[in-house]
């Protein structure tokens, strides 16, 4: 039966923003828990994310499929994020880590205000470059939908061009990335700045 206008049905942007609300409730783990979360933004740096998580591990690099990534504003500057888009992927790191990081890490991350959690179903590459067998479930942080996009410092942007190169990714999905978000002629400046910014220092 087909529902009348102006009945008790919820709206289509009521749906949306209960769905959002939702995103802000996890279940509470236990600590030592064993936890496998992905990094796609500045935590490919392995230096910073153990300062932010003693207790995180690389465990291998994975492939998110029918995403993109792009930088929107948060409260101090544009940071990485990614949305459902079905021609694109993401290349990633995954830590292994416990509860007690996970949670440590949400503080930093700004968790739930920024940023809310998805799990993932993702297959694993081992550090030599081996599958392994079994696929693992993995947190991402993600950016509320509705945050702007924006342009990330120089800075920031460095920490991933850096963890692309650490890791082996393709570029490719960085710098569509930043295309995305700010758009191409003023990307296409951006990086040559950038650039000549990178071979001076």
């Amino acid at each position: 039966m087909q529902m009348k206008s102006g009945s008790s049905g919820l709206s289509a942007r009521a749906v949306i923003r209960l769905a959002d609300y939702l995103k802000r409730f996890t279940l509470v783990r236990p600590e030592d828990e064993e936890v496998f979360c992905i990094a796609y933004g500045s935590n490919l740096n392995e230096p910073r994310m153990r300062q932010r998580c003693p207790g995180a591990e690389v465990f291998g690099t994975s492939m998110i499929l029918g995403y993109r990534m792009l930088f929107k504003q948060s409260m101090t500057g544009a940071y990485a994020t990614i949305e459902q888009d079905a021609n694109s992927s993401v290349p990633v790191v995954i830590y292994r880590m416990t509860a007690a990081d996970e949670a440590r890490l949400d503080r930093f991350e700004g968790y739930p205000k920024y940023y809310y959690k998805r799990d993932f179903f993702l297959p694993v590459w081992n550090l030599s470059g081996r599958k392994l067998k079994k696929r693992r479930t993995c947190i991402a942080y993600i950016m509320h939908e509705y945050r702007s996009l924006g342009e990330p410092g120089t800075d920031y942007f460095r920490l991933l061009d850096d963890g692309y190169d650490r890791w082996g990714f393709d570029k490719d999905p960085l710098y569509a990335a930043l295309e995305n978000s700010i758009g191409y002629k003023q990307a296409n400046a951006w990086i040559r700045t950038y650039e000549k910014e990178r071979r001076r220092t």
